[in-house]
């Protein structure tokens, strides 16, 4: 599962491959559940409904090509790769939007893909990451 963190200080991805109860591979409904009785205990707002994250990519990166053929495959649309401008691609990753009210701007979305898919998601976030610190 991808979980993507919208903070103050922009955004950050992260691949979850264990719950905090179980070693198990959480789904989406038990990360969801987990993250209501999280709310329910402290006293906190919580809203949940679909939502999509995306960021940009460089075209010429060779994951993108491999996530491409992956997603060649997949019917459920939860990772879509777009072009947007010369040199640059989107990937928007369909999942469950999770903060404390309808109009925050910080939260989490929360999208289960493919295991290979995942890998790949977080290795191109990788690499915009390593950009933004050459290009800074």
């Amino acid at each position: 599962m991808l979980k993507l963190n919208y903070t103050d200080c922009g955004l950050f991805l992260e691949q979850v491959d264990a719950s905090l109860v179980a070693l198990a591979k959480p789904s989406l409904w038990e990360f969801a559940t987990q993250r209501v009785m999280l709310a329910v205990y402290t006293g906190e707002p919580l809203h949940m409904e679909p939502g999509r994250a995306a960021f940009l990519v460089s075209a010429n990166a060779p994951e993108v090509k491999k996530l491409q053929s992956i997603l060649q495959a997949d019917t459920t649309q939860t990772v879509t790769v777009a072009s947007v401008e010369d040199g640059f691609v989107e990937v928007s990753l369909k999942g469950t939007w999770i903060a404390k009210s309808i109009n925050a701007e910080a939260g989490t979305l929360i999208a289960a893909l493919s295991d290979e898919s995942e890998k790949l998601v977080c290795q191109l976030w990788q690499l915009t990451q390593c950009q933004s610190v050459f290009v800074a």
